[in-house]
């Protein structure tokens, strides 16, 4: 049989302009970036092959201002010149600086203002013109607020892309669809081009932010809401994290999209996001010029190659990392991925069949979860990532065994690829042994074994490590062991280190019942956000049942729906052995004996962490006399939000422990 012939897109990503046009006071700094030195870099990348698209993906102005568009339409079309191509190759979308915050203030805040009441049903139909306002919004506030964008929207215009006016396409208000001709290609590439910005206008705008099920559809589906054939690349500013609509817009990008590339975030980064049902590819591009430490950050933009197959469907993707360097160059960019080689990083996306090995067990109930067996916890995630954005540290609490370590190694992964430097630490390992040992292992450098001195070389290593607006990352699990071992001036002193230091601690209760039980007052009071972990989602509760399909019946996975219910822990421990029962030929019932052993003795562990009052609540659960939901059960993953118990082997237990 022939072999299908491969083809290859180039496209240069790059974002965060910031174009300051009259305003702009360090002329010579943007020069020097933006100069003959990227003049340049672009030499330098097309040297490898020419490049088939330009796209940036927002904040070409600083203020949204007329006057600063001049400037980058002077920039862009000396790029366009430089890589020989037309404007028609050239695609764009705006970000929260192509807003005028100046305009129609009053309307924006009015609308914002409904934020808390907005459902994504109503703003979407109302935003696509089809549906009335949302509760509390007014007719009157849509057009104002979009007008914010005049500035950008007529630049389109002047720089010849027109064509990318939201009004000349199917939603009408927002965004747009292209499908450029490429000769050569046997397959159509279609470009969706997205505004998360229409609603932005402050410094607190994470979660906020609408992206729409309508635009979303009608720019990524044909007339008949059919997926597009061929290559579908999406763009947009910000990280869907930013969105208060993430959930829903990650769901249909990953179905309708082969690649979304986004700016905002000042960093480069590669991720891939994935469930059983579909998967997004997600590249950010970095800031081609920081307006802040301008020459004195590391600004980048990147080469993406695409190879893909007869269909135009991804086979792999190579992003070519450049930075700018403050002695006075670009360069290949090593720094954001160990494995990268001269900036270059090759992500094969072709599915592999995976070849199950029969005697190989799918569950595993002593070892934290990584990707892809890490399932769930969403809300949790994406939390976890706004607060590294936004520079704040968090107070993780949850029960042994409810999944903290997971969920460490997990965000751990993300902060390696959104370019921070991140240590992980635990109350259980040799770094608790003393103050000196704890510095040690983080710095790797010792120092004298008390307050003062230990904290001088952590903030030594903290200015030392970080980057502009990249604090580094600091996670201890089992914390409350550091907590109570450590003198409290350490931690005082800590405290003083958050403005530049992302601290998460993971303990089994909150912070301040910790350092009461010590006699003091938390030094970390109104420092933490606070994050509760307690049972999965349903959905990703599921996903643990139905990872032993083709190895557990249907009386099995329903036996650890009542046994388990979203207990991350007790679903991995009674399918583990449930599995092993399978293998070797046992009985149900061995198996549920077998996770009793297990399960029991981090029960009991548990129970001691309750007070009498608690204890006699959960009882009264039990037996049924109680069934109001306890909001501290609830948090802590004992109650599901029906007032029950979490699962069959806490109310077992239960009985059995009054037996006694």
């Amino acid at each position: 049989m022939a072999h299908e012939k491969n083809y290859t897109l180039r496209i240069l990503h790059i974002s965060d302009l910031h174009e300051r046009g009259p305003r702009e006071t360090e002329s010579w700094r943007r020069q020097r970036v933006l100069g003959a030195t990227w003049e340049h870099n672009l030499e330098a990348v097309t040297a490898a092959g020419p490049i088939d698209l330009v796209c940036f993906t927002g904040d070409a102005a600083d203020w949204g201002k007329p006057g600063e568009y001049a400037a980058a339409t002077a920039f862009f079309h000396a790029v366009l010149k430089k890589l020989s191509l037309p404007p028609e190759r050239f695609f764009l979308v705006p970000g929260n600086h192509d807003i005028d915050r100046g305009l129609h203030l009053a309307e924006w805040q009015k609308l914002r203002e409904t934020f808390s009441q907005m459902d994504g049903l109503t703003l979407s139909r109302w935003l696509r013109g089809s549906g009335k306002p949302p509760p509390g919004a007014d007719t009157g506030w849509l057009e104002p607020v979009l007008a914010r964008q005049a500035a950008y929207r007529q630049w389109l215009t002047e720089l010849g892309r027109e064509a990318l006016l939201p009004e000349r396409h199917d939603h009408g208000r927002v965004g747009y669809h292209v499908c450029p001709d490429f000769p050569g290609l046997p397959f159509p590439i279609h470009i969706t081009g997205l505004d998360t910005a229409w609603l932005a206008g402050d410094d607190h705008d994470a979660q906020k932010l609408w992206l729409t099920d309508d635009q979303i559809m009608l720019h990524a589906t044909d007339k008949e809401g059919n997926k597009f054939p061929g290559l579908r690349l999406v763009l947009c500013h910000h990280p869907l994290w930013d969105l208060a609509d993430h959930a829903a817009a990650k769901n249909l990008l990953a179905e309708h999209a082969d690649l979304l590339l986004r700016g905002h975030l000042h960093n480069a980064v590669l991720e891939r996001s994935d469930d059983p049902d579909r998967g997004l590819v997600e590249l950010a591009a970095g800031c081609l010029y920081e307006g802040h430490h301008a020459d004195h950050y590391p600004n980048g933009c990147q080469l993406i190659t695409l190879q893909l197959d007869g269909q135009g469907r991804p086979i792999s993707v190579e992003p070519w990392f450049r930075a700018w360097s403050e002695r006075g160059h670009w360069h290949d960019d090593d720094s954001r991925y160990k494995q990268s080689h001269q900036g270059r990083l090759l992500w094969p996306l072709a599915q592999a069949i995976a070849r199950i090995d029969p005697s190989s067990n799918p569950y595993d109930f002593n070892r934290p979860a990584l990707p892809p067996n890490f399932v769930g916890r969403v809300a949790l995630m994406d939390s976890l990532i706004q607060a590294l954005e936004e520079g704040s540290s968090v107070s993780l609490v949850g029960d042994r065994c409810i999944g903290k370590m997971s969920v460490l190694k997990n965000f751990e992964q993300k902060a390696r690829i959104m370019a921070r430097t991140v240590v992980l630490l635990r109350g259980e390992g040799p770094e608790a042994a003393s103050l000196s040992a704890f510095v040690a292992a983080i710095t790797g450098k010792a120092c004298a074994d008390c307050a003062d001195p230990a904290a001088d070389r952590l903030a030594a290593w903290v200015d030392r490590v970080g980057l502009p607006g990249l604090p580094p990352v600091l996670l201890l699990d089992e914390a409350e062991i550091f907590l109570r071992k450590f003198e409290y001036r350490f931690f005082e002193r800590l405290r003083g280190l958050l403005d530049r230091l992302c601290l998460v601690l993971a303990t089994h209760q909150p912070i301040d019942l910790v350092f009461e039980q010590l006699g003091r007052g938390s030094p970390f009071d109104n420092k933490l956000r606070i994050e509760w972990l307690g049972l999965l989602e349903p959905a990703a509760a599921e996903q643990l049942v139905r990872r032993g399909e083709g190895k557990l019946d249907g009386e099995d996975q329903a036996l650890m729906r009542r046994w388990a219910g979203r207990h991350p822990y007790f679903l991995q421990l009674l399918g583990y052995r449930l599995a092993e029962a399978r293998r070797h030929g046992k009985s149900r019932e061995w198996a549920v004996d077998q996770a009793r052993s297990n399960a029991y003795p981090r029960l009991r562990q548990l129970w001691k962490t309750l007070r009498n009052k608690d204890k006699q609540a959960l009882r009264n659960v039990a037996t049924g006399g109680f069934s109001a939901t306890n909001s501290t059960f609830r948090l802590r993953g004992l109650q599901d939000e029906n007032g029950r118990l979490f699962g069959e082997v806490l109310r077992q237990w239960l009985e059995e422990e009054d037996e006694a």
